[in-house]
């Protein structure tokens, strides 16, 4: 079975190896080793790069292909072919190894449910965190390793986990706000108030912020030395985002308050006597009678 490889993956010992013993059975260097790549989209071999690629060597008897799959390699079949020799002089000998490359790996095995999944890409949409490669341009670049190859360069942000708590901490904002009204999952407000998904990730954003806000507060400096300043402050400008948000989720939020109907009645006693029930429980024998009220 081939070994399936994404692409940009830094390939280690444990991907394209071979293992090399003597008759005994005990691993032995090879007096001469080397490989090389071919593609196999095609059906036909097509040779990749130089012909003969120096491999790394961890141990005794041990070598692998020490190469970055190109993050623009076709998707499809591909081989190795390793070439040695077992000792100088000695007869040449070929190993071919098959693989794979696949489409970028991206981590399926959160535990979102289905609605935090698609509010969580509705936030990152609105927060312009949803194609970091586009959007961002003047960011530190993220190793892939780091963000589960999702990207070629740079990182998302936020989090999915993070995220997903600013969500809880906007639904809990909207429940507690008057008049009550108790939202306790994403599950339950898509069934509700599905009107109010704008309003929930308007609230999302705005913890979203202000939790950039602290962080760049922790990093921001200034300094001058020969002359030379160098000053970086971020904060009071998240701040002034997460003010503009905040107004706009205050005045959606009263308004999709107003849209709650609120029924107020007189409260009565639970059960009542004769006709003296219909009068309410304000009404004494000296002010109304049941002989008055009906004119007796």
């Amino acid at each position: 079975m081939s070994v399936a490889l994404y692409r940009g993956q830094q390939l280690g010992p444990t991907d394209l190896d071979i293992y090399l013993a003597n008759s005994s059975g005990r691993p032995t260097d090879a007096a001469e080793i080397h490989y090389a790549l071919y593609d196999f989209t095609t059906g036909q071999e097509v040779l990749l790069g130089v012909p003969r690629r120096e491999p790394g060597h961890p141990s005794v008897g041990h070598y692998y292909a020490s190469v970055v799959i190109p993050l623009d390699a076709r998707l499809g079949d591909y081989r190795i072919r390793w070439t040695f020799r077992e000792t100088i002089g000695g007869p040449v000998q070929q190993v071919v190894q098959e693989f794979t490359v696949v489409d970028k790996v991206i981590d399926n095995t959160s535990d979102l449910t289905v609605c935090q999944r698609a509010m969580v890409h509705s936030l990152r949409i609105l927060l312009r965190d949803n194609s970091p490669d586009r959007n961002y341009h003047f960011r530190p670049p993220t190793h892939e390793n780091t963000i589960t190859q999702y990207n070629r360069v740079f990182g998302f942000i936020w989090e999915d986990d993070e995220l997903v708590e600013y969500l809880n901490r906007a639904l809990d904002m909207i429940s507690a706000a008057p008049p009550r009204t108790v939202i306790m999952s994403c599950e339950q407000l898509y069934q509700q108030f599905p009107e109010w998904r704008t309003l929930a990730l308007n609230g999302a954003m705005m913890h979203a912020l202000m939790a950039l806000t602290l962080n760049w507060i922790a990093d921001e400096f200034d300094y001058s030395i020969g002359g030379v300043s160098l000053a970086i402050e971020k904060s009071s400008k998240y701040e002034s985002a997460y003010g503009n948000l905040r107004d706009s989720f205050e005045s959606q939020l009263e308004k999709a308050k107003q849209t709650i109907k609120i029924v107020k009645g007189l409260q009565q006693p639970r059960f009542g006597t004769g006709i003296r029930s219909a009068f309410g429980p304000y009404v004494g024998r000296g002010a109304m009678s049941p002989r008055k009220f009906v004119s007796f």
